[in-house]
């Protein structure tokens, strides 16, 4: 049996360290696809490296918690117009506007066209909020709409009572690649837990990046130079195809 391994590596385009730290995790590593953040405005220097590293896989990052939206989203920015995490307590609140947010992702999903030049491989989101129960319904009826694959994190979705309408997403989804403890073993230990669950596709979200000024003052910041030395680990690379694991993107979804 054919097991997918997809490793994407989320917020391509947040800075230039960010992106050379995803394209070096490609290049040398087993990182297979990527999210990027067309917000940003480092969103052109990820398209000019995409241009060069054709076989990278590359999706939507939709963003609602970082830097300023594209559109109005009076109900979300703050006085100066910027977008954060307080969306969580919005959301508690139940002061999100499903409307707005769905104007908000067309407009990136527009962006993300006209910067890297053709249409994503599938969609997640900056902090994982499209697994909000206010917000995943708009996020899988526009990738619905474009026949796209979208993250599910399945606990979430189980947690929240969300009910999952599509079949466009790998088996399971795995964040646990994340903060101090990052580590090869790490990477070995989720494998096996999916051998055991019996999925044929899996994900693995990682940030590997490399440090910058923009990086430096993210809340999370040196593991993601740690993740680069696992990423492009050789030894990791050979243990993964022993175990019959074959690394693909989304666009094998």
């Amino acid at each position: 049996m054919k097991k997918i391994l997809i490793v994407n590596a989320d917020d391509f385009g947040m800075s230039k360290g960010q992106n050379y730290g995803i394209i070096e995790s490609y290049n040398n590593g087993i990182v297979t696809s990527t999210t990027a953040m067309v917000t940003s405005p480092y969103a052109l220097h990820a398209a000019e490296l995409s241009q060069l590293n054709p076989g990278l896989g590359i999706g939507l990052h939709f963003v609602l918690t970082y830097g300023r939206p594209l559109t109005a989203m009076k109900s979300l920015v703050n006085e100066v117009g910027e977008l954060g995490k307080w969306l969580w307590e919005y959301a508690e609140k139940g002061l999100l506007e499903p409307a707005e947010i769905a104007v908000e992702l067309n407009a990136q999903f527009e962006r993300f066209i006209d910067v890297f030049g053709k249409v994503p491989t599938h969609l997640d989101s900056h902090h994982f909020v499209h697994m909000l129960p206010e917000i995943y319904p708009v996020v899988e009826r526009f990738a619905s709409s474009k026949s796209l694959p979208i993250r599910i994190g399945r606990a979430e979705a189980k947690k929240f009572n969300i009910q999952v309408n599509t079949s466009r997403s790998t088996h399971y989804f795995d964040s646990s690649f994340y903060g101090e403890a990052v580590s090869e073993a790490l990477i070995l230990q989720i494998l096996e837990n999916a051998d055991k669950r019996g999925d044929r596709s899996l994900e693995i979200m990682c940030h590997p990046a490399f440090l910058d000024d923009v990086i430096l003052k993210s809340s999370y910041c040196h593991p993601r130079i740690k993740e680069v030395d696992i990423l492009t680990s050789p030894t990791l690379r050979k243990e993964i195809i022993f175990r019959g694991y074959s690394l693909e993107s989304y666009s094998s979804i």
